[in-house]
């Protein structure tokens, strides 16, 4: 009875080692899984920034060239409501000046990079 006993338990401590060994390898290959994961992950977040990197530039660039579009041409576009139109036609129509551009303070945001200003204008005499 004993060796049945010790072979009994012989099979029990082998079936646990090959659990063990089974663990072993699906741990392993669930880390390789991961590592690899891991930089693929790396390197999609590396495009994203160097995306975002040019998407910038680009705004950038865009920037600049309104800014040299609109000196070039003498032609600025203006964000307002619908009934100040009356008001500008009619400082355009009397022959009014632009004397100073005073950039609004506080409020609320128009849209990322978009400011809003006062125009004050001069009585053609």
């Amino acid at each position: 009875m004993g060796e049945r006993r010790t072979s009994a338990l012989e099979r029990i401590l082998q079936r646990i080692e090959e659990h063990v060994e089974n663990w072993r390898k699906q741990d392993a290959v669930l880390k390789a899984g991961a590592d690899t994961s891991r930089s693929q992950l790396w390197a999609e977040a590396a495009e994203r920034e160097r995306l975002l990197a040019e998407a910038v530039g680009e705004e950038e660039a865009r920037r600049e060239s309104i800014e040299e579009l609109t000196k070039e041409h003498r032609v600025v576009f203006v964000l307002h409501r619908e009934e100040v139109i009356e008001t500008l036609e009619d400082f355009a129509r009397r022959g009014d000046r632009l004397v100073s551009v005073v950039p609004r303070r506080g409020g609320e945001t128009i849209s990322g990079g978009l400011k809003g200003s006062w125009l004050v204008f001069e009585k053609s005499e």
